[in-house]
């Protein structure tokens, strides 16, 4: 067990390293380590908590739930998260903020996200939140063996503890780390408030565009309608909406103009005020973990709208390129 703890520990003082070089790429390279300690630590929660109904299995009711816990054996962090969070390894704060991070890790290793002006924070935050899990790990009992092999990394920070010692070093060991890492600074909610101004100014602008540029005159409002009505309009799901409500109409011009008219849409005012209601609300949070909720609730609540919006203004943009081509062939 001493070496699983001591591998863990020498990959946070590795992505210390990266974080310190305050690069992108370092950045992300910690992110993957932070993200593979915190997953590996919740797996070996998860064991023990295995091996404590084992323990148990004579008793009336099992230790700790088994379908909690074999769903957090299986491979969804998820899972991994719950039983953490279920049986007091972690606050249920850390729970939520570390499920945030992990799927910020998965955009960035599967789909190449940069997350320019917050990837560095947010690893910081997620080395701080690694501390944590790691700390609140607590296996029945320690052992060691003769191939153990002990990194200089985890060294620095284990030292060679006797048998007797190792909760004791272990968790001075993560209180070491925790403060390394709050030597680097903290600009979490600073950058989260600078990221969702950028993304709401840049919104903003894609309205204005579409309505000042659009070949009729429209409002915003008009603008932000149509934006949504167009796609829903041929999807299965807007054919289905309107047959069951009669639309009254078979030309496309009145269709869509229908839907707008009738349709339930999830965005039907201009949501820029609102929007920085939620900036404010954002940037007089003093709490990381709140601070981060209220981030990446704003971000997954408006995401299907801001690509709506992004799709309408890249359809107008190839019309208005179309139309300059045919005046130029003229």
């Amino acid at each position: 067990m001493l070496q699983f703890v001591a591998d863990q520990v020498d990959q946070l003082d590795l992505a210390l390293d990266q974080l310190a070089v305050r690069d992108r790429n370092f950045d992300r390279f910690a992110m993957m380590l932070i993200d593979n300690v915190v997953e590996l630590t919740l797996h070996g929660h998860a064991r023990e908590k295995a091996s404590e109904n084992e323990m148990w299995r004579h008793e009336p009711s099992p230790k700790n739930d088994p379908k909690v816990v074999a769903a957090a054996l299986g491979q969804s962090f998820e899972a991994k998260v719950r039983l953490a969070r279920s049986t007091s390894m972690i606050p249920a704060e850390v729970a939520e903020s570390i499920q945030y991070l992990h799927a910020f890790r998965n955009t960035v290793y599967h789909q190449g996200r940069r997350h320019e002006g917050i990837l560095h924070s947010l690893a910081i935050f997620y080395f701080q939140n690694a501390c944590s899990v790691l700390e609140g790990f607590k296996p029945m009992w320690w052992s060691t063996g003769s191939r153990d092999q002990i990194s200089h990394r985890a060294i620095k920070y284990l030292g060679s503890p006797k048998l007797f010692e190792h909760r004791e070093v272990m968790a001075s060991a993560c209180t070491r780390l925790r403060q390394v890492g709050n030597s680097l600074g903290q600009t979490l909610i600073a950058d989260l408030q600078a990221d969702m101004n950028n993304t709401i100014e840049r919104v903003d602008e894609m309205i204005d565009f579409l309505t000042t540029e659009a070949p009729q005159t429209t409002s915003r409002k008009q603008a932000i309608i149509s934006a949504q009505a167009w796609p829903f309009a041929f999807s299965d799901e807007g054919k289905q909406w309107a047959r069951n409500n009669h639309c009254p109409t078979d030309t496309v011009g009145g269709y869509v103009d229908w839907l707008s008219a009738n349709y339930p849409w999830p965005v039907r005012a201009d949501p820029i005020s609102g929007w920085q209601k939620r900036l404010v609300s954002l940037k007089a949070e003093k709490d990381l973990n709140a601070a981060l909720k209220k981030y990446c609730d704003f971000m997954r609540q408006t995401e299907e709208f801001r690509s709506k919006i992004d799709e309408s203004v890249s359809q107008l943009d190839t019309y208005i390129q179309q139309q300059i081509d045919i005046a130029r062939g003229k």
